[in-house]
């Protein structure tokens, strides 16, 4: 019996942990999502499987994609292999990258802003490299993603240019709902559940197999109801061990804030005694007087 008491506690400590872990996951700014002035912006739609084409003033491909590298294969855009493009050029003799991936949004008084840098080496340019930013538009009438158009490029020579600047009308840069902490964390709770009715299941499996030695269908693990009844009581006693530590920890701070100033405390009380010590000869006197006229 004590031995399945430590062997609770521990899963207790477990699943607390990983409870911990995922509510610093769910607190933490999702990428390629904004929250400015009340408002929600979140771009990860924007994704794609294949990248957004479109072309250059000069008439040149431009491939594009939002918040993960793009599909279409650089050819001698002199960046490493390992690093992921956000978009590209497909100039006359190579592939000119205008940035490698960024999911950080920022708001500017121009809008919704992406901002991409680190790409290719500019031609005849040393440390200097391919850089672009991508203005996003709210634009309820777009149907769909929209589609990118190149506003401005330096230089204007599309075979030297090395900044672009573009601009993207699309209904998804407008403000949008965004899921509540409370439902993130019930479907959070609902995937513990699962993994520990998974967990469940595969240790029962592996005991009945190895320790029981039961074989073919035998060996495999039912939920009957007095499982579904066992874990209702684990749940409940997580519960109550939450609250639990939720009350001691409150306790413990109270405690501490009871007694922020011990020393005030003590110093008071030994001025109370000393007080009362220097009252003590004063009451004696008035004894010996009364009883001198009685």
């Amino acid at each position: 019996m004590l031995h399945c008491a430590n062997g609770l506690s521990a899963l207790l400590w477990a699943i607390s942990i990983f409870l911990g872990f995922g509510l610093m996951a769910l607190a933490d700014e999702t990428p390629c999502t904004l929250h400015h002035e009340g408002n929600y912006y979140n771009l990860n739609p924007l994704k794609a499987s294949q990248d957004y084409e479109f072309k250059t003033p000069g008439g040149h491909s431009f491939y594009l994609n939002v918040c993960r590298r793009v599909t279409t294969e650089p050819w001698s855009a002199g960046v490493p292999d390992n690093v992921d493009i956000a978009g590209l050029v497909r100039k006359d003799h190579h592939d000119f990258a205008i940035g490698l991936v960024n999911t950080t949004l920022e708001m500017s008084d121009a809008g919704l802003m992406l901002h991409l840098s680190n790409g290719s080496p500019c031609p005849g340019e040393d440390n200097l490299y391919g850089s672009s930013s991508i203005r996003f538009l709210c634009d309820a009438s777009v149907y769909g993603a929209g589609k990118p158009v190149v506003i401005s490029q330096f230089p204007e020579d599309d075979n030297q240019a090395c900044q672009y600047t573009i601009d993207w009308r699309t209904h998804f840069a407008c403000p949008t709902g965004e899921r509540g902490f409370i439902s993130g964390f019930v479907v959070f709770l609902v995937i513990i559940v699962m993994i520990f009715l998974m967990l469940l299941i595969v240790s029962s499996t592996l005991y009945n197999r190895f320790v029981l030695r039961k074989r073919g269908f035998d060996q495999l693990a039912w939920l009957s109801k007095v499982h579904l009844l066992e874990l209702m009581d684990f749940c409940v006693e997580l519960f109550r061990s939450t609250v639990d530590n939720v009350r001691s920890s409150g306790n413990r701070w109270a405690r501490s804030t009871r007694n922020l100033n011990p020393t005030s405390h003590q110093w008071s009380s030994r001025d109370e005694e000393q007080a009362m010590m220097a009252a003590d000869p004063l009451e004696d006197h008035d004894r010996e007087l009364q009883d001198t006229h009685v």
